[in-house]
């Protein structure tokens, strides 16, 4: 049996190609409900995954931002799957909850950690299903957060299959997915037990949708990053930031128009589109795309060291009451972009518009910029030269600081 429809796409590249995965889901009368959308990196119909995080980030850009969600899924639900760190990540505030259910991983153990970050998507409106679900006593707390459980047909003997649904009803689930249905025997089995959803390759297997991709510039994608961190920035400033870059203007402009799709108003400026987002979504949005614009063999390592650097020159600036601390922080993190980048610094000042003090203390570590960040750099290095006025007290509190800080930031997802 085949419900599939030939998928849209373009040719071209993997490389300049953004690809997703969508397997339908159906009704007991064999209707689309919705479609689960899986990580491609190319037209092959099969994944190669080997960071969990950076996957489900494409496949969330890819779909938003690139080929846009109504083309992918029309007017039904997209089934998202995440893994630990972006369920607890606080960055998935920019999807649209009546647009997505985010399936939660069976690898994931539900701990304090995960069923608090649950419970806010909940309360924030978000539907939630458990992926690969085999009942255990201990994931009771867990089903309590469930709208739907998917169950996997094969991993559930048939003679068992009956009481382990019985006991998910029992336990208010009102929604359940059985999933790998590879017969016709299997899905009347499944129907007759009251299973609500199907999804299996006996209907479709899945479908690779493509479409040309916008690359951003990662030095852009950085800095309104680390702009962003400005707890005072206002709307109007990040406009001010993302209309230096063309291609970051329109995946923003692609983004909230996906996301909004529901409605017939089209947001067609950038204003429209950050004062729609606010500075929150923003923030998550920016973290998704400096995850997948980053090339990937760039460790995420690379990442945190740039975001503890520019904590810490933040910190140091506070303490010593110099002007604008968030610049010392913007100055931190721009400091490793000629890794990041492979290039010199030298190539990568003019893809930034910075002052000229900025881009003194990158090149020359001139000025009380320049001064702060090599003492940290210098502090990495295991050498304490902290600046005028301050004491190698100040570089071990901020750098504690700093790490807590990171922590909480949860920049893994």
């Amino acid at each position: 049996m085949s419900t599939c429809q030939t998928s849209p796409g373009a040719t071209s590249s993997p490389a300049e190609n953004a690809f997703v995965g969508r397997q339908p889901i159906f009704t007991p009368e064999v209707e689309v409900f919705a479609y689960e959308l899986l990580f491609r990196s190319g037209e092959q119909n099969a994944a190669m995954i080997t960071d969990g995080d950076r996957a489900t980030a494409n496949v969330l850009l890819n779909t938003f931002t690139d080929i846009g969600l109504d083309t992918i899924v029309g007017s039904k639900k997209a089934f998202i799957n995440l893994t630990r760190n972006l369920l607890t990540s606080h960055n998935l505030s920019c999807m649209p909850p009546d647009r997505v259910v985010l399936e939660i991983l069976e690898d994931i153990e539900p701990d304090e950690e995960v069923l608090s970050a649950i419970e806010k998507l909940v309360e924030e409106g978000y539907k939630i299903a458990l992926d690969d679900f085999v009942y255990r006593p201990d994931l009771e707390p867990l089903i309590g957060t469930a709208d739907i459980v998917k169950i996997e047909f094969p991993l559930i003997p048939k003679e068992d299959l009956a009481d382990h649904i019985s006991k998910l009803r029992a336990l208010g689930v009102r929604t359940i997915l059985a999933e790998k249905i590879e017969t016709q025997e299997d899905f009347e089995l499944c129907k007759s037990l009251g299973c609500d959803l199907f999804q299996g390759y006996f209907f479709c297997r899945p479908q690779v949708i493509s479409q040309r991709k916008t690359q951003v510039n990662v030095a852009s994608v950085v800095r309104l990053m680390s702009e962003l961190q400005n707890p005072d920035i206002t709307v109007g400033e990040v406009e001010g930031i993302i209309q230096t870059d063309a291609n970051l203007s329109f995946k923003l402009l692609r983004f909230v128009n996906s996301a909004n799709a529901a409605t017939t108003r089209t947001i067609d400026s950038l204003k429209q589109a950050t004062t729609l987002m606010g500075i929150s979504r923003l923030r998550s949005l920016a973290s998704m795309m400096l995850m997948t614009s980053i090339d990937e063999g760039k460790p995420q390592e690379l990442i945190k060291l740039a975001m503890i650097r520019g904590k810490m020159c933040e910190l140091l600036a506070s303490e010593s009451r110099a002007t604008r601390p968030d610049r010392y922080y913007t100055l931190g993190l721009l400091s490793v972009m000629d890794a990041l980048l492979d290039k010199p610094m030298d190539e990568v000042i003019p893809l930034l518009p910075l002052a000229d003090d900025m881009n003194d203390a990158l090149l020359h570590r001139a000025g009380e910029l320049g001064h702060t960040l090599q003492s940290v750099i210098n502090f990495e290095a295991g050498e304490i030269t902290p600046p005028i006025s301050l004491s190698a007290e100040h570089l071990t509190s901020a750098y504690q600081q700093a790490l807590r800080w990171i922590a909480d930031c949860n920049i893994d997802g």
